[in-house]
């Protein structure tokens, strides 16, 4: 497992990238100069979107990994409740997940490798640390360092594990919040992204001889380059305004 902002394509994913390439490319090249040439500019789009899927997909599978690892955890400390050791609590709790939620899931699979190696007898502290390495996650990453240190020295593992429930279930909720009140303002950007092309559309088809002059010749395609540009700017400045870390 491998969480990072430079997400992993699948095959699908790939192709529907391309796709969406091809259709915005084949977009601008007929709205902006009316040409083939206009396609030059999917090389570069390509890694435009590609970028943006990326991302996209990246918040989402944070997002899942998140609420997954906080479940798990509730399984765990209710395990050690129980009076199990920690090496027991967490096999115990990883089974209990596992049939809520399945074994294919990410924290499943990753949780059943870490029970599997303390079968060889390497260290947890040691199994924690490298999974919390990997994950790229500031919360899991920060959990795994307080985990070794905590195990090592003999503390409350059942308040860490409580805190970091909490923790986890508080910055979810705010994420939740922000995301309801600014559904709105994002729903309104998409809209706006797409006026500039119904905008062109329409009055490449009602009037084409008001556009007429700007196709065909240089200055025309500067002049639209400049607008093509201006629009991604705007377009870029949009997704960073909306775009609120917790």
């Amino acid at each position: 497992m491998r969480c990072k902002s430079n997400y992993p394509f699948r095959f699908r994913e790939w192709c529907l990238c391309s796709l969406l390439t091809l259709g915005i490319g084949g977009a601008v090249s007929w709205l902006f100069y009316r040409s083939v040439y206009g396609m030059i500019g999917v090389v570069p789009l390509f890694f435009l979107v590609e970028r943006f899927m990326s991302n996209y997909l990246f918040t989402r599978k944070k997002r899942e990994m998140l609420f997954q690892f906080r479940e798990l955890m509730q399984f765990l400390t209710a395990a050690l409740k129980a009076g199990n050791s920690m090496e027991n609590a967490l096999c115990q709790g990883l089974e209990e997940y596992i049939q809520l939620y399945g074994a294919h899931t990410m924290m499943a699979v990753e949780f059943s490798e870490i029970c599997h190696k303390m079968q060889l007898n390497i260290p947890l502290e040691q199994l924690m640390e490298d999974f919390g390495r990997r994950s790229g996650m500031e919360e899991i990453s920060s959990f795994a360092q307080v985990f070794s240190y905590a195990k090592r020295g003999g503390a409350d593992m059942m308040k860490i594990m409580g805190d970091t429930v909490e923790r986890i279930r508080q910055k979810m909720d705010v994420e939740r919040e922000i995301e309801t009140v600014i559904t709105a303002k994002k729903m309104e950007q998409r809209i706006m992204d797409v006026v500039p092309f119904g905008i062109v559309f329409y009055v490449g088809i009602t009037s084409p001889e008001f556009l007429s002059p700007l196709y065909g010749n240089l200055p025309g395609v500067c002049v639209m380059t400049l607008c093509l540009v201006g629009y991604v700017a705007a377009l870029v400045l949009s997704e960073k305004i909306l775009d609120i870390k917790v």
